[in-house]
């Protein structure tokens, strides 16, 4: 219905994460100051348990 598919939905539950690396360098920043701006943690906790 002119609905575009999402093309982050990967089969099997499979994430992606985005290249914070790659946005940074576009917007000019260090992907440190990126990560700080959008509140994701430096190491995300595994999904171990330990």
């Amino acid at each position: 219905m002119g609905v575009p598919t999402n093309p982050t939905n990967l089969p099997d539950g499979e994430r992606r994460r985005p290249d914070l690396k790659a946005a940074a360098t576009k917007l000019g920043v260090t992907e440190e100051k990126l990560r700080e701006a959008l509140g994701i943690p430096a190491r995300p906790p595994s999904n171990s348990s330990n």
